[in-house]
Order: structure tokens, then sequence, then C-alpha cells
């Protein structure tokens, strides 16, 4: 089988660079190609990822390599020269493993996972395989949100916290090691928080509208997600080390699962509610550590594992903090252990859009952040801004600028960045029901934000393209047909707008609609251990 003598020795570099190392079995009796649907840098920053690698290595029967999209070139070369895609620990071509499990956190990446499986010689629809081929599993947010779009695709999911899953669903296959592969995956579905799409089929109505979704194993009771409570068991940090990931040569480590903020727009704090708390063990000394957490000074020790950190003389970074939490002891933690730069997310420019979204800061809460953070010597303050939000007017838009310019002028000895992209309306939140705003419209207020931020002193603008926010939005919350304008993606080298003509898909209908209460939602036959009701009367309270 060819692999490919350059793109190996890539490999082989790649793994002689990385520090820290797991015991890998290559004659485990169930054998996992982890995949991460991006390329190197961006999938070894990624913390869920090396804990699942690490979890499945510890256990006594199974084995797991990883594997990431190519860069660019070497995607070219795969697909020019035939050369099968492998593993980076022994090169091993992904067709020989078991099981083919990808991480999905990011709905634009699921165009990757098909992008991997052809040159992996591994047929792209899940129906086309049979025992020869491995099985083709996927987990991470995304697939515990709304795993159908990849339906057609992924042979199985795993719906929720993978701590608890994991150990089952190895037993699974252990179990079922000489069976076909449909008896496989029945064993599977009967794993709790175990997806396995061939067994559910969506029926449409006449006007496409999603009618009910038949159990085609009623023995089997619904999907339900499973919620690891005993977090302290299981790995909290990284594994492996290298200087090549996007945050380079850092120790990630898990403080909290969850948020218990409740902000309408965010899927994160309404499913992982209440947060779950890591306990904080071990030495500290010597170490750059990334603390990871969707609200990490929430957590009750915080505070004093960075004075721990500090005092150890260890070095910390938080990728954001909930504005609240910087007050002048956090700020002066941050500067202490090696932040020069502080990042906050009011999301939108007035304090009454900022209600809506249930996001309860006041300008004046950014303003004692802002001052807590130059007061302690941080230079850089970045802020995230979202445009579309539920009500939003051309006033809320203009107060986004209105801010920025306030804040350059009390505070001219810092620089500011501040980062724009478009709402989406995600499953599992009071959103779910709402229609997205408009291209035009976005890009219009887009524009707007980009000339006028741009032209502040001591501001820089960024931002993510109201185009691309569209096919985040139908990804999203689409159904088990968008997998069509996947497929036709593919083969037209990622036109995503081409493909959406081709297949006849209606983007408005499935991205601009109002939803209805009553309405079937793609991902309402998987319970995820939320109320729906619940949601809807948040939807309401918003003002909707």
């Amino acid at each position: 089988m060819s692999v490919g003598i350059d793109l190996v020795r890539k490999a082989q570099a790649r793994v002689a660079a990385e520090r820290g190392a797991v015991a890998v079995s290559r004659a485990a009796r169930v054998r996992f190609a982890l995949a991460f649907p991006n390329v190197y840098s961006v999938g070894m920053a990624s913390l869920g990822f090396q804990l699942v690698y690490r979890m499945l290595n510890d256990l006594p029967d199974a084995s797991c390599e990883r594997v990431f999209l190519p860069d660019p070139p070497d995607l070219e070369e795969h697909l020019r020269t035939g050369a099968e895609l492998f593993t980076l620990e022994s090169q091993s071509p992904l067709a020989e493993f078991d099981v083919i499990g990808f991480s999905l956190a990011f709905e634009m990446d699921y165009l990757n996972v098909l992008r991997m499986l052809r040159p992996a010689n591994v047929p792209i629809r899940s129906a086309e395989r049979d025992e020869t081929h491995p099985l083709v599993i996927a987990g991470g947010p995304c697939a515990t949100f709304n795993p159908e779009p990849l339906a057609d695709f992924v042979d199985a999911f795993v719906i929720g916290d993978a701590e608890e899953v994991i150990p089952e669903l190895v037993g699974a296959l252990l179990a079922t090691e000489e069976r076909d592969r449909v008896e496989r995956l029945a064993a599977l579905a009967g794993v709790g928080g175990v997806y396995v799409p061939r067994f559910y089929e969506p029926e449409y109505g006449a006007l496409g509208e999603l009618v009910r979704v038949r159990n085609l194993l009623p023995a089997q009771p619904l999907v339900k997600r499973p919620v690891c409570r005993g977090l302290s068991k299981f790995p909290a940090k990284s594994c492996i080390y290298t200087a090549d990931a996007q945050f380079g040569e850092i120790t990630l480590v898990e403080v909290a699962r969850g948020c218990g903020r409740g902000c309408r727009f965010c899927v994160t704090g309404q499913i992982n509610r209440p947060p779950r708390p890591r306990k904080f063990v071990g030495k500290l000394d010597g170490m750059r550590l990334g603390l990871v957490g969707a609200a990490v000074f929430d957590h009750p020790g915080a505070v004093d594992l960075c004075r721990r950190i500090v005092a150890a003389g260890g070095e910390f970074t938080v990728s954001s903090v909930r504005l609240e939490t910087v007050t002048p002891e956090v700020a002066n933690l941050l500067a202490a252990g090696g932040q020069r730069t502080v990042t906050i997310a009011p999301e939108a420019g007035s304090e009454r859009l900022r209600r809506v979204i249930n996001k309860h800061c006041t300008d004046d809460q950014i303003l004692a952040a802002v001052s807590a953070a130059r007061d302690a010597g941080l230079e850089k303050v970045k802020l995230y801004f979202m445009i579309g939000l539920p009500t939003e007017t051309q006033a809320d838009v203009e107060s986004i600028p209105d801010l920025l310019r306030r804040l350059a002028r009390e505070f001219p000895s810092l620089e500011f960045q501040a980062s724009v992209s478009s709402f989406v309306p995600k499953p599992w939140t009071p959103f779910q029901w709402h229609p997205m705003e408009r291209e035009t419209v976005l890009k219009r207020r887009y524009a707007t934000l980009s000339r006028e931020i741009g032209a502040i002193r001591g501001v820089a603008f960024s931002g993510e393209s109201p185009r691309l926010a569209m096919i985040q939005g139908l990804l999203a919350r689409g159904d088990r047909r968008v997998g069509q304008v996947l497929e036709t993606s593919l083969e037209n080298d990622g036109d995503y707008r081409g493909a959406i003509r081709a297949t006849g898909l209606d983007m408005a209908w499935y991205v601009h609609r109002q939803r209805a209460c009553e309405e079937i939602l793609p991902w309402d036959h998987i319970d995820i251990g939320i109320e729906k009701g619940r949601l809807w009367n948040e939807y309401q309270e918003a003002g909707m």
C-alpha cells in the first residue's frame, strides 16, 4: 500500500519533535485512528482530542493513533499520487484500523471529514462500506448538538461526554469482533450515548418539514446524552506537547466543564448547567498552563490556582474571561502569569441587546475590567462582538464603535482589537427557533463596522465573513438532507454555494425561516437532557 515516502518522513519528523508520550499497543484487539478534521497545529491545540487519545490508550484491549487533515500541499500530494492517509505513530494506512474516530468541534470542519475519508480509501457514505472497512465514529461538541448533517457519512456518533461511553463502546466492539457490520452497529446502538443513524429514519412532509423520525430498533430506547459527574476520575490535561501547536508548547488543563451563566446564544451555557468544576491536584512548578473552560474564573478555586502557579514560578494563559470576573487581583494574576492580552466578550455594543441575549454586563463593568487590565500592566484588550443578534437595530450596531471610541479615548496606553462575527442560531439554545439575519444585511453592517472601527486610533478590526456564517448556519441546524451539499461540495473543491445550487436545496428555508414552537427539529429525537419547553420560555423572555 502506498503512503508516500516524503509524507512519511514529514510525519516522523513531527513525532520526533513532540514532547511527552502515551504508550500505544499495536497488538491491541481494537485499533482506533483518532482523526481531527483540521490541520496538525489546530488539532494538537484541542484538549478534548488529547483527552480521548489518552483515554483510549489507557484501556487494556484498545490502542489509538492520531491522524490530521494534511496541510494543503500534502493533501494535494495524497490525491495526486494516490498515497493513502496514514497515522502519525506508526504511519499505518487508516483503512487498516478497526475504527476511524473523528473529533467534531466546529461545523466548518464537516467537509474536512469527507476530505480525509477520500485519501483513506474509505467510502464516504456509510451505506457503501462493508466488513472490509473501518467503522467511522464521531464525537465532540458538534456530534452532540446536531449529528444529522453528517448522518449519511458517519456510522455512529458518541453523544455527550466521552468518559463514560468509551469503555462501553470498546466493550461492544470486542464482543462483536466476529460479527457482520450491521450486528456490530446494532451492538453500538445498545451502548448508552451512542447514536447509529442507520437505525433512525426521518420522514418529511409535503413542505419539506420533518414529520417524524422512525426508530428501526424499537427495542432500543432513544439515545440519551450521558453526563460525566465524576470528572476527577479522568484525565484533565494534555499529554503531548509540540511547538507546532496553535498555542505553542503548553499544557492544556480543563478547569471546569460547562457554564452557569445561561447566555441564550450559547449551547454550552444551556446544556451543561450547572458547570462541573475540576479539582486541582498535583505539582504546578515550572509549568506553562493553558486553563480551559467556558468561564474559568467562575470556578471557586480558580484565583487560588493562579496564585499557586505564579508562586511556583509557572505561567498560565486563559483564552477568554468573563469580563465581570476581571477584578484587579485577577488582572494582576494574568500579568504575573505571563499574559499580555486579556480577551473579553461583550457580544453586543448596547446594554439593551446584551439583556436580550442574557449577557447581563454593563458598560461600566466593561470599563472596570479594562481599567483593571491597564493598571495590572497588560498591554492589549481583545473584544468579541456579534452582529445579527435577535432584535438588533442599527442603533445597536452603531453602539459597538461608540463603545470602542470611548475605550480608546479613556485608555490611550492600551491596544484594542475588536473581532466581529455573525450570530448563528444553534440547536439546544433558546434561539434555535429564530431566523438568521439575511446575508445582505450582515454584509452591510460588517462593512460599516470595518470602516468605522478601522478609523479609531489604537483599535484594530478583525472578523469572520458573513458569507461563511451562512454556511455555518446551514450546517448548525441542518437535517440529513444537508449531507448532499457536503458531498457535492467535496466534488467541487469546497464550493458550497455551487453545491447548494446543484442540489436544489432551499437555503432560505433552512437558515432564514422562523420555526414554530411545535415544529419537530432535526435533533429532537436525541435526549440531550434539557426540556424543550424551558428553552421556549427563555425565547419568549428574550422578547420574541
